[in-house]
């Protein structure tokens, strides 16, 4: 198994929010993304190990794309999709100023966390 097979997205159940180097205490801080099905989805930048470290893979937006394609098909949960960037960039501003993962998790089981109406921690040093 490799170790990103260990990370998930916060989980406000599980995980308590940590300084990245973002300037304060975050929890996912979402990438909007074209997602593997030609739609644009928000995936988190940052990946949570078991352990509870934070895992900022910002400058690294390949290897979070990945995390998240891996993520729906080895759970069945899918982060939200909109059918542009700039629907998903406003979408993401608008779940971070409504208080964000504290409030709900990104993704839902089976579904889409939007599918009913889609729109037209301390530094950790990422695993190479």
């Amino acid at each position: 198994m490799s170790w990103k097979e260990f990370l998930e997205p916060f989980d406000p159940a599980k995980h308590n929010p940590k300084d990245v180097g973002l300037g304060g205490k975050s929890t996912e801080y979402l990438m909007s993304e074209k997602s593997p099905d030609g739609m644009f989805w928000n995936i988190p930048s940052i990946w949570w190990g078991p352990n509870g470290n934070a895992y900022l893979f910002k400058g690294r937006p390949d290897d979070a794309w990945e995390m998240a394609k891996n993520w729906e098909e080895n759970t069945g949960e899918k982060f939200p999709r909109f059918e542009s960037l700039d629907a998903a960039m406003m979408a993401a501003a608008r779940r971070s100023d409504e208080g964000g993962a504290m409030k709900s998790r990104l993704t839902q089981s089976g579904r889409m966390s939007n599918e009913k109406d889609i729109e037209s921690g301390t530094a950790t040093e990422t695993p190479e």
